[in-house]
């Protein structure tokens, strides 16, 4: 199966997010989500680069990204600080099209 590598370069940027928002502030919550979403949008985005991979397997990574998007976009919204919150759901926006756009 081939690898989708923007897409596993995605997941492992998220899963560093929350190792780093751990080691800065101490925060579980940072960690445990970064690693669970990292986890996630690894695995389906390599279901998604399979050569019959159907259109439901590239919505599935997109359907994360976007939950991504909305909840990071939320609290860029709330903190108006770019950093972290706004580039991750800048990012996410762009690999939820780069999906979509797959998935048709």
């Amino acid at each position: 199966m081939p690898a989708d590598i923007l897409g596993l370069s995605f997941a492992a940027f998220i899963a560093l997010g929350g190792l780093i928002g751990y080691l800065k502030s101490n925060s579980t919550a940072s960690l445990a989500s970064g690693l669970l979403f990292g986890a996630l949008l690894a695995l389906s985005s390599q279901f998604a680069a399979g050569a019959a991979a159907s259109k439901i397997a590239n919505a599935l990574p997109a359907a994360i990204c976007v939950v991504l998007f909305l909840v990071m976009g939320s609290r860029f919204l709330g903190s108006k600080k770019f950093m972290p919150a706004g580039m991750v759901a800048t990012t996410s926006l762009l690999m939820a099209i780069r999906y979509a756009a797959k998935a048709l």
